[in-house]
């Protein structure tokens, strides 16, 4: 997970890049899709591969949908606000995916974790707050876009939580998002298409291959680690994103983004351990 979180921030850091170049969004996401169906392609090729052939077509597209408005929201949010407070907002997956727990899924909680989840949220509002130079509610439109993202981002997590307990492998999760985000961004990049220059076409291709790295990393850290271990790990992209900012966008991140990212991490540490010890205890009842 360590891993897959350092592969993120770069991919992210990339992404950045592409976009300050002024090359079109759209032409950016078509790119990933494409790049990581071309990178996969020589696993799902061999022998002992899993095929592309599945059952739970409409769960992968939904993954794959979901995906897609998470992957498009935080990157146009990176053309307004700091990577890093791009990467800190986006770390709200796990308090959104409590949300639609109880909301969506009918889930019975305590106090304890609801409670969590407002300390994590007002993490949140101290970023979303020290961006406020313009928009809505005298909100930056990009800490709107980024928590949107991080929504987003929480409905890829239910997704792919089913689909692996269905047993789906994840090479065949992450090439289908890369065939339902090629068929989403190809008409919009066909009309906005400008030939990607060489460098823009280099961060392109490295963006890709850190996405799909570190997608692969996260599938496997998740079948060898409880996610209260994993979650608090994913924090580490913020320092990451903090430093890649000033050394290259010259961002100065400031007190905010330390003490918003501080009660988003506390947060999700103890929802996830209470979930994982929630999980524990039902199995021994069971047995």
């Amino acid at each position: 997970m360590l891993l897959a979180t350092s592969l993120f921030a770069g991919m992210t850091a990339c992404n950045k890049a592409v976009l300050a170049s002024g090359l079109p969004l759209p032409i950016l996401m078509l790119s990933r899709a494409l790049l990581t169906m071309l990178l996969l392609a020589p696993w799902l090729i061999g022998k002992r591969a899993p095929s592309l052939a599945t059952r739970r077509v409409w769960l992968h597209l939904g993954r794959g949908l979901a995906g897609v408005m998470a992957m498009g929201l935080s990157i146009a949010a990176l053309t307004l606000i700091p990577l890093a407070d791009v990467i800190a907002l986006g770390q709200a997956r796990p308090l959104w995916l409590l949300v639609i727990a109880v909301a969506v899924l009918g889930e019975t909680v305590g106090w304890r974790r609801p409670l969590a989840a407002a300390i994590g949220f007002a993490g949140v509002m101290v970023i979303m707050f020290a961006e406020r130079r313009a928009g809505a509610l005298g909100l930056n439109p990009g800490a709107l876009l980024a928590v949107a993202a991080s929504f987003c981002g929480a409905c890829v997590l239910a997704f792919v939580r089913t689909l692996a307990s269905l047993g789906e492998p994840p090479i065949r999760v992450v090439f289908w998002y890369g065939i339902v985000g090629f068929a989403a961004w190809l008409p919009p990049s066909l009309w906005w298409w400008r030939t990607p220059t060489p460098i823009e076409a280099g961060l392109l291709v490295a963006a890709a291959g850190f996405a799909t790295l570190g997608d692969l990393c996260a599938s496997l850290a998740a079948r060898r680690a409880e996610a209260s271990l994993l979650a608090p790990v994913e924090f580490v992209a913020v320092p990451m994103g903090a430093l890649i900012g000033w050394a290259v966008f010259a961002e100065r991140p400031g007190w905010p983004l330390a003490v918003g990212a501080a009660l988003m991490a506390v947060s999700v540490a103890y929802i996830t351990r209470r979930e994982a010890h929630l999980r524990r205890t039902g199995e021994r009842r069971r047995r």
